[in-house]
């Protein structure tokens, strides 16, 4: 067990806290803005990027690609209402020293639920991690948390969801348009087709058709490439299995 455990957070006036584990069950941390930035240094080889949040419309800090593809993959998921990076850091005693340890997301879900998602180092998981990991379940008991580890699809579905989410912001909507894409494809059918017969010019309709299978207005087989032919229809059932389900939770 690790002694003089707190957890570090900014409260919602971007003051800097630092509470005990069991004070922080029900606060907003998905909302609230980041106690840590990871220094960039010539010996490490992972790249520190942003991800633009259409959930909660926010910039969401991703320390290394895999972590950004988890991102996406959490901002895609309907039961995911918010979430947030590096929110709050645990800090504790072991040995005689301090320790620090930044969790890489905060999820809050529709059921009300706070993850913990701390996603393992690019080479694997190792000692240290697992100590890390060790204290994080900890802080979660205390705090009415749920550690979550990441699950990515296949390279395929990653791809194609990559492609698609870039037209997930608000701008790539139009109610009209929507209207007769769902009208033209309202059994499944090639994508290629139902951009033709929608009643809308190609340049216009592809964008907004994007838009709307990011937000699940329309469905896709995404293990399959995404090209003209690919069937495109109500939502359906056609979800890799970590797509469904980015965190190895009970998340459904």
């Amino acid at each position: 067990m690790a002694r003089e455990l707190r957890v570090v957070h900014r409260d919602q006036h971007g003051v800097r806290r630092t509470l005990p584990a069991e004070r922080m069950a029900g606060l907003a941390l998905t909302e609230r803005s980041e106690v840590w930035r990871p220094s960039h240094h010539p010996s490490q080889r992972s790249i520190v990027t942003w991800w633009w949040a259409a959930t909660n419309r926010r910039l969401v800090g991703c320390r290394s690609l895999g972590r950004l593809s988890t991102a996406m993959l959490l901002d895609f998921h309907p039961q995911v209402v918010g979430f947030s990076a590096w929110s709050a850091q645990l800090v504790w005693k072991e040995k005689g020293r301090q320790r620090q340890f930044v969790p890489d997301f905060f999820v809050r879900t529709a059921a009300g639920q706070m993850l913990v998602v701390a996603c393992p180092p690019q080479m694997g998981p190792g000692e240290r991690f697992g100590r890390q990991l060790a204290v994080l379940r900890e802080v979660c008991e205390q705090a009415n948390w749920q550690v979550a580890a990441p699950r990515l699809p296949g390279a395929v579905a990653l791809t194609n969801l990559r492609w698609v989410s870039r037209r997930r912001h608000p701008r790539y909507g139009d109610v009209e348009v929507e209207a007769a894409l769902a009208q033209s494809f309202a059994e499944p059918r090639p994508l290629v087709e139902g951009i033709e017969e929608c009643g809308v010019p190609r340049m216009l309709a592809l964008p907004r058709l994007y838009h709307m299978l990011w937000h699940r207005r329309l469905g896709v087989d995404w293990s399959v490439p995404l090209g003209p032919r690919v069937l495109v229809g109500p939502l359906g059932s056609g979800e890799p299995d970590a797509v469904r389900r980015p965190l190895a939770t009970e998340l459904a």
